[in-house]
């Protein structure tokens, strides 16, 4: 079991990311190559997260948060796909070993949506 420092040392390594992570969605949304609807998701899923209506309502504790995380790493999970990883790369700030950590993590945020919202979201897939 992990203790609370790990926790702890885990969140500062996620904020330290936020950063870099916030100038990649952007930057690949803004970005012509990637498709428009790859774009278009990831502005919608960006919207449902900021917007006050959400499947599970954010005072339930842990999973009123955790559906914006599954909803946003979708979203950027569908928008690195539709990017390629040339694109990707060259949109990312940080070192590469790390992107590659983060594609890890948002797969494995991505794969915890239940099964009608990832087919929901294969409108973006790549083609």
């Amino acid at each position: 079991m992990a203790s609370t420092q790990d926790w702890k040392d885990a969140a500062r390594e996620a904020a330290a990311l936020a950063p870099n992570l916030l100038k990649l969605y952007w930057r690949l949304v803004a970005d012509p190559r990637v498709p428009l609807r790859a774009r278009a998701l990831a502005l919608a899923t960006l919207g449902y997260t900021l917007s006050p209506i959400d499947l599970v309502p954010d005072f339930v504790p842990f999973l009123g948060q955790i559906d914006d995380i599954i909803v946003v790493a979708s979203g950027l999970r569908r928008l690195a796909e539709a990017a390629g990883p040339e694109i990707l790369a060259e949109h990312w700030d940080g070192d590469g070993s790390v992107l590659e950590s983060v594609q890890a993590v948002v797969e494995t945020a991505a794969s915890l949506a239940p099964a009608p919202l990832r087919r929901a979201l294969e409108w973006a897939a790549p083609r």
